[in-house]
């Protein structure tokens, strides 16, 4: 027997946003917060949830209403609600912006469940103290990472004989780490910077 689908209501986009094609919203299973998330909240006597599914290689955002889908975008998006709107930037996975913005002020979107955003916060409720080092811990991780790359970074953009020709100078790095040491740093980093990103913290330039 065929599910009668239901009527799908309105949305105006902005921007790249087009009109979704009606299907209903899938819970999270399993181990699919792996390469997909879903933050969802109450606005408007709907429950308004948009969906990243990042292994599918695009970054587009979908919007759901009451389970259904009306919309969708490539990150950032930026949807039209009714009173307001809806903004999501989700970036290779890491929610980097999700909010509802309406007169009355702005408010972030929640983590559904089944989400890794919906564990980690999970985590910090039942273990404060253990959240608290792991949290000190990436973002000690993050900045060492900037303190020991960035240097060594510059050195090599700066050596290009072109780069140096036209500034008519070159930084030599005080650090010169051995290839599997800043293979390990890299990793460590970005390790750190996911966790820092399941918690919405992020520094420009650094939680990249």
């Amino acid at each position: 027997m065929t599910r009668p689908r239901r009527s799908v209501p309105s949305v105006d986009g902005m921007g790249r946003t087009k009109a979704g094609d009606g299907r209903l919203l899938q819970p999270m299973r399993h181990v699919q917060w792996l390469w997909k998330t879903q933050l969802g909240i109450d606005h408007a006597g709907s429950r308004w949830v948009v969906e990243s599914n990042h292994g599918d290689g695009e970054e587009r955002i979908d919007l759901y209403r009451d389970a259904i889908h009306v919309a969708k975008a490539t990150s950032p998006a930026r949807f039209a609600v009714p009173d307001g709107r809806i903004e999501a930037r989700i970036t290779m996975g890491q929610v980097r912006r999700a909010r509802l913005v309406t007169p009355a002020g702005t408010v972030r979107m929640d983590p559904e469940p089944g989400t890794a955003e919906h564990g980690r916060a999970r985590l910090a409720e039942r273990f404060p103290v253990a959240s608290a080092v792991v949290a000190a811990v990436s973002l000690a991780v993050v900045l060492a990472a900037a303190v020991l790359e960035l240097p060594q970074l510059v050195q090599t953009i700066t050596h290009v004989e072109v780069v140096e020709t036209w500034l008519g100078w070159s930084f030599d790095s005080p650090v010169r780490l051995p290839a599997w040491a800043n293979v390990a740093v890299v990793v460590a980093a970005a390790a750190a910077s996911a966790e820092r990103g399941l918690r919405f913290r992020h520094i420009p330039g650094l939680d990249e």
